[in-house]
């Protein structure tokens, strides 16, 4: 009986991980969600392909992002991965 005991602790650890990974998850998921939501003309951001850029227009579910002096580029809100720091280099 010992040995089924281990068995059991093992079991529920291993559940107790995956619901903690889940929960991690499913967190990380709705922060990004509210950043993607809350950005503004004027941020500075990075997408998600490691393109670093202004935002200088939002149309719905798509933003225009300055990269360069003349160079813009559109991209899809999705593609936000997070503010880029103001005090960075160019």
């Amino acid at each position: 009986m010992k040995g089924a005991s281990i068995y059991w602790i093992f079991f529920l650890l291993l559940i107790a991980m995956t619901v903690w990974m889940f929960w991690q998850q499913s967190r990380q998921q709705r922060n990004r969600r509210q950043l993607q939501q809350a950005i503004q003309t004027g941020d500075r951001v990075l997408t998600a392909g490691g393109v670093i850029g202004t935002i200088e227009d939002i149309k719905d579910n798509e933003l225009t992002l300055r990269v360069a002096d003349g160079v813009k580029i559109r991209v899809v809100r999705s593609a936000i991965n997070g503010k880029y720091p103001e005090g960075s280099s160019r």
